[in-house]
């Protein structure tokens, strides 16, 4: 039984990325205000903030590669293999979260365990539900193109997600705690609030996509005739030991997250240490995030035109040029707002070229193995991302330390050292790991377009020879 490809609707061109928008701004509570709900909200002694830190995010890293192998290798649910999580797994998401920002039980440890409970169950599940739905690329793309125009829209949307969060985020969470008189009630419903939007947004995709994937019954039809709709745990070692493009991509993309999470975290030291004004902060965090809108705005016609390999490589390449030629001009504010921006625009189209990549090679792996493991490839995003997530906490202090970085000495007497390296973790640094990402990919990854739409030829051949 061979299913055939409904041309995108004009919903889906439009609201594809919508639930990535409210997946995105759940995420950035955890990203922004996890740290400081824990110490100054929670009042968490430190050492038992560095315990839930360590166990949640080396948890969370070493899960990651099994998110899109749960949904490759078992039964597919009633409305689809990738679908369906979409459906299910949100609901729970929206309880467990909560209990990431709570802190209830007699003792600290009891309260600690609960946060950590929380955190790593609600990663688990979101996570399934996030590969279930950047896996719908592939499944719904007929070309390169509509692989291209896809995941420009869904990083669009997500992009938009820090234009909301930069007016909501905060002072919802405060106005919150001051209405309920209770600090640490403001941020559970913050975090509660942001999951059940992404529950909302996930549920418009999930009806949008109806018709795009094989049904639960379809699938169980076509896998009468071919065993193989389940994939085997043997097909996904295959799917990425016998797929150097995916190799190289796993590599180049850890250091472009790498660069971006350090910009992230960097940031608030260099408003403290360098501008010193802390006041200009959310108006910063709002000129990224439109830069963030605009880059991935243009990102699916740079694409088209381009080619998903072109542009990401084009993308990381500047992004490098503009951070490391920034960091000469940075001490000067007004030019960190030029060159910061200007980055993050190139950054952005190469976090939606990217995701077209990882989608051409999900072909790639199937045209080798005979076995479609596209979710379980997919997943392998989270791999780059949660290894650059342990390796930043490491990058900062380091660098900090080397400049003789004392929190007790206030921001005003801090030396022309410690400034620089602030500058050097907030631009120097992304920059390097931005060039190195781009030439690892321009180096290593062969996988042009034409050879894509080759391959995905011959797939569909086979699969109409075996029907």
């Amino acid at each position: 039984m061979i299913l055939t490809k409904k041309p995108l609707s004009k919903g889906i061109k439009t609201f594809y990325g919508f639930g990535d928008m409210w997946f995105a701004a759940m995420t950035l509570v955890e990203l922004f205000f996890f740290v400081f709900f824990l110490t100054n909200v929670a009042k968490f002694s430190l050492p038992m903030v560095a315990i839930i830190g360590s166990v949640t995010s080396i948890v969370d890293a070493v899960l990651s590669p099994f998110y899109g192998a749960i949904i490759s290798g078992t039964k597919p649910m009633k409305w689809g293999r990738n679908r369906s999580w979409m459906l299910v797994a949100p609901p729970f998401v929206v309880v467990l979260f909560m209990l990431q920002f709570t802190k209830i039980g007699p003792s600290e440890a009891i309260s600690a365990a609960i946060v950590c409970f929380g955190f790593i169950l609600s990663h688990i599940i979101w996570n399934i539900a996030w590969v279930g739905n950047v896996s719908m690329i592939p499944v719904m793309a007929n070309t390169p193109e509509e692989r291209g125009f896809l995941s420009g829209k869904r990083a669009t949307w997500t992009a938009l997600s820090g234009v909301f969060f930069s007016y909501v985020g905060q002072p919802l969470a405060i106005y919150i705690g001051r209405v309920t008189g209770n600090e640490v009630l403001g941020y559970t419903l913050l975090a509660g609030s942001m999951a059940f939007l992404m529950m909302i947004g996930y549920f418009v995709v999930f009806k949008l996509t109806e018709g795009y994937e094989p049904t639960g019954a379809e699938e169980a039809a076509m896998h009468l005739k071919s065993p193989q709709t389940r994939v085997s745990f043997g097909g996904m070692m295959k799917s990425v030991f016998q797929n150097p493009p995916l190799i190289a991509l796993l590599i180049g993309d850890f250091f472009r997250f790498v660069g971006f999470f350090v910009i992230m975290a960097a940031v608030m030291y260099y408003f403290s240490y360098v501008a010193q004004d802390m006041s200009k902060l959310p108006f910063y965090l709002l000129v990224s995030a439109l830069a963030s809108v605009a880059g991935a705005a243009v990102s699916s016609k740079i694409i088209q035109k381009l080619s998903a390999r072109t542009a990401t490589i084009a993308g990381l390449l500047g992004t490098g040029i503009i951070l490391i030629a920034g960091s000469f001009f940075a001490m000067n504010v007004t030019m960190f707002f030029i060159f910061v921006p200007l980055a993050m625009v190139c950054l952005n189209i190469v976090g939606a070229s990217l995701v077209a990549l990882y989608a051409d090679v999900a072909i790639y792996g199937e045209w080798k193995t005979g076995e479609n493991a596209t979710p379980f490839i997919m997943g392998l995003m989270n791999l780059s991302l949660k290894a650059a997530i342990i390796s930043r906490g490491t990058v900062i202090p380091l660098a900090l330390a080397m400049a003789g970085f004392d929190a007790a000495i206030a921001p005003e007497a801090a030396s022309e050292a410690v400034k620089q390296a602030v500058i050097n973790v907030n631009m120097l640094f992304p920059g390097i790991t931005a060039i190195i990402s781009g030439v690892v990919i321009l180096a290593a990854f062969k996988l042009t377009r034409s050879k894509v739409e080759e391959l995905q030829t011959e797939i569909d051949a086979r699969k109409k020879q075996a029907a």
